[in-house]
């Protein structure tokens, strides 16, 4: 899990703040292509810092309301493990899992599905769980139902916690060394809160064949601006959140596809930027017995690189991805970013194996 601009945090101000150092900051394809520099364009400028990861392509509850029951299956589970910054300080890690059905209640272009995250982060175990709940609608169109449009809903509800006792303030500076005896200076009205949220997307598709698709998401974030703080007070208002993306893949041989993709973030006055992609190689694909396997690099604009590996077997696949961070942390990091672990099964209606007959010998 990386934080939109960077991976310092202080306690500041009126609330507990998450600071960053900013990530400094045929024709269907076509079509794809068109729409999804219409939606960039359309992206506010928004000006934060919620949580996501690096494979974002692996994770589609945190990537878009939108991609909730958006899949080839009938039911889907996700789930996602990270570790970073062991080298720096305290690890942070991030848990995350979630489910969602294609076709829910019974109702063809109906998605639901929830998603929830655990986060704790550096010495202050600052801890962050949240829990959401949505639904989608998927209108498809065209001569073979090869496009879709998908609209999502989320609801939110997150539960922020952090430990003082941890904490180093310049107050317990007795002038000569630490002292955790004295007193820190600070008047905490609290040391946990909640809020509830609420999120949007949606997802133009266009996918003619089992392994050609181009795919163009948005997605904005805690609309609501819930207020966080520690001191008592209001709290500061959570900037909103917005999300582009887009996925990419197409065969190049009878066993090789590529698949290039993009991201966009931008919250406050942080951004991050994503390019990369993976190549895929099938071993096998027949009769819902399919073993492949991915290899892929990528870049966050400023702040690192990152290598991906991926295994598909039959209704899983795998990923394990590494940050190599060469951003301005690199003297305390050595490099060292984080590793990041992913599974997703898609449970899906087989069709039938068809038999295989052996004709008898003619024995008159």
């Amino acid at each position: 899990m990386n934080r939109i601009s960077g991976e310092h945090r202080t306690v500041s101000g009126a609330c507990c703040t998450i600071v960053h150092p900013p990530l400094t900051s045929r024709s269907p394809w076509f079509l794809a292509l068109l729409t999804a520099l219409f939606m960039l364009c359309a992206v506010p400028s928004l000006v934060a810092q919620d949580i996501h990861f690096s494979q974002f392509f692996q994770t589609p509850y945190a990537l878009t309301p939108g991609n909730i029951g958006l899949f080839d299956g009938d039911h889907r589970v996700a789930g996602v493990f990270r570790q970073q910054w062991r080298a720096v300080t305290t690890p942070y890690r991030t848990f995350g899992a979630g489910g969602d059905a294609a076709h829910a209640f019974g109702v063809e272009q109906l998605g639901a599905g929830a998603w929830l995250y655990n986060d704790r982060a550096g010495d202050s175990r600052f801890n962050t769980f949240q829990i959401s709940l949505g639904g989608s609608w998927t209108e498809r169109f065209g001569d073979r139902r090869e496009h879709s449009l998908t609209a999502g809903l989320q609801f939110g509800l997150t539960a922020i916690s952090i430990n003082y006792s941890d904490l180093q303030f310049d107050n317990q500076y007795n002038g000569f060394y630490f002292d955790p005896s004295l007193s820190n200076g600070e008047s905490f009205a609290r040391d946990a809160l909640t809020h509830v949220d609420l999120h949007v997307g949606g997802v133009y598709r266009y996918h003619p064949a089992k392994r050609e698709l181009v795919q163009v998401g948005l997605g904005l974030f805690n609309l609501t601006k819930p207020r966080i703080g520690f001191f008592g007070t209001e709290g500061d208002p959570l900037d909103r959140r917005a999300s582009f993306h887009i996925l990419t893949q197409f065969p190049v041989s009878e066993k090789v596809d590529v698949l290039p993709m993009f991201q966009y973030m931008g919250q406050g006055p942080f951004s991050e930027l994503d390019l990369g992609g993976t190549v895929r190689y099938i071993m096998k694909d027949h009769y819902g017995v399919l073993r492949a396997v991915q290899g892929g690099l990528f870049y966050r604009a400023s702040d690192a690189g990152y290598v991906y590996a991926g295994l598909e077997r039959d209704d899983w696949t795998f990923g394990l991805s590494y940050d190599i961070n060469f951003s301005d942390l690199v003297p305390a990091s050595r490099n060292r970013g984080g590793i990041e672990f992913t599974a997703v099964r898609v449970f899906r209606k087989r069709p039938a194996v068809p038999a295989r007959f052996k004709a008898c010998p003619d024995l008159l």
